[in-house]
């Protein structure tokens, strides 16, 4: 058994899914970049009115100037120039004339027949005011987007502004579902007293859905051999497999006795955390399997605290360790020393709210349900109210620092 560190650093590690793809624009978001994008085009392309006015030299701002023309946004420039006693009426975006040290906002001037003035009381102006610059906000040939970006839909604006219709990404992983055990049904089915509904599927599938992956669910593991046998034979057609339930040690867990006759190599078997340590993690041929306990409220905390990190990482992300908000714990916690705790809990006004004292069992779906952020603590035996805690939101982001732990 190791400790979650240990296996969070482990599971990290592993090789990257390297086959990558071209998509458009319009099906890139979500997506994780599979190579460097560099700025071919300046942004702005070209110096510009920031508002409706007059471009001016600073000397002619006490005097009057002879009105040259109007320059709307979209129309062509660069070929005209500003000269001592004389202005252009610009619009908003629209390019500025050579030369050009500022622009007058329109209320601040009058135009009597071609003949511009700034009438008294002048505010003060100033070099560059109102304009926006060439390449102020990305310079040409800089980085813009580093492989293993997932990609947002504010990313791919950028992209567009480079004149880019195709981005080259990761093949998104694909991930085999299986729930386990002869005391569960699927939901359209009818339980009896001694059988319980398939809730894991749904968890697994929806949320890593919602991350990007591919996921596809292929049912319920009988407990036998024979059965576990004919569905490892199906492992390959995947990139990572993903099973609920035997993961433990019971006489019905026959999961990992079975990987094991077929060759996989089990990377650990354990990890040192409360509650849920009966968690693996197995390779066989180039199949990456998760093995998650049965228990829905186990199953849902390693998801969010290790096995999307690792997921994420094996896809190609450059970042991959939960973001997490630093909130004051609302009261004391009594934990279990030499170990990982998990605790749920509630974020509300700046305050991490212990869900149950921080006593949560390992089964109840429900204590999942009525929280909305998890923090972990490794080796502490307790934390007094109102201290400063790291905590992961349910939806948290990814960022490159391994920063959640307290």
């Amino acid at each position: 058994m190791i400790n979650f560190t240990q296996a969070l650093n482990l599971g990290t590690s592993l090789p990257h899914i390297t086959h990558t793809c071209t998509l458009p624009l319009f099906k890139s978001c979500g997506k994780i970049l599979a190579k460097d994008i560099i700025a071919t085009r300046p942004l702005p392309a070209f110096d510009n009115s920031a508002m409706d006015g007059y471009a001016i030299l600073l000397q002619d701002y006490e005097g009057v100037c002879n009105n040259l023309g109007k320059i709307l946004a979209g129309d062509k420039a660069e070929h005209l120039t500003l000269t001592p006693g004389h202005t252009y009426k610009v619009m908003t975006g629209s390019m500025l004339p050579h030369n050009t040290q500022a622009v007058v906002q329109i209320e601040m001037a009058q135009d009597s027949n071609g003949r511009v003035s700034f009438p008294n009381p002048k505010p003060p102006i100033k070099q560059g005011q109102n304009i926006r610059f060439q390449g102020e906000e990305i310079a040409k040939n800089s980085l813009l987007l580093q492989k293993g970006k997932r990609l947002n839909h504010l990313d791919l604006s950028i992209i567009a502004s480079q004149g880019i219709s195709e981005v080259e990404s990761f093949v998104p992983l694909k991930i085999g579902i299986f729930s386990s055990g002869d005391e569960v049904i699927e939901p359209h089915q009818n339980a009896q007293p001694h059988q319980i509904y398939n809730t894991n599927a749904t968890s697994l599938y929806t949320l890593l859905k919602q991350r990007g992956y591919e996921c596809v669910y292929q049912g319920i593991l009988k407990d036998n051999k024979q059965a576990l046998c004919e569905a490892i034979e199906r492992f390959s057609e995947y990139d990572v497999i993903i099973t609920s339930g035997g993961a433990s040690v019971g006489d019905a867990d026959l999961i990992k006795e079975v990987l094991k006759s077929q060759g996989a190599n089990f990377l650990f078997d354990g990890i040192n955390v409360k509650p849920g340590r009966h968690l693996a993690l197995a390779t066989l041929g180039k199949t990456l399997i998760i093995l998650l306990p049965g228990n829905p409220l186990a199953l849902l905390l390693h998801l969010h605290t290790l096995i999307l990190p690792i997921l994420e990482s094996l896809q190609g992300g450059g970042a991959f360790y939960p973001q997490s908000l630093t909130l004051k714990t609302s009261m004391p916690l009594k934990l279990k020393a030499q170990t990982t705790s998990i605790v749920l809990g509630q974020y509300k006004d700046e305050y991490f709210i212990p869900y149950n004292g921080g006593k949560i069992g390992s089964s109840s779906l429900t204590n999942m349900w009525k929280n909305n952020a998890i923090a972990l603590f490794e080796n502490k035996e307790s934390i007094q109210e109102n201290t400063a805690v790291k905590v992961i939101l349910y939806n948290a982001d990814f960022c490159d620092i391994m920063n959640f732990i307290n």
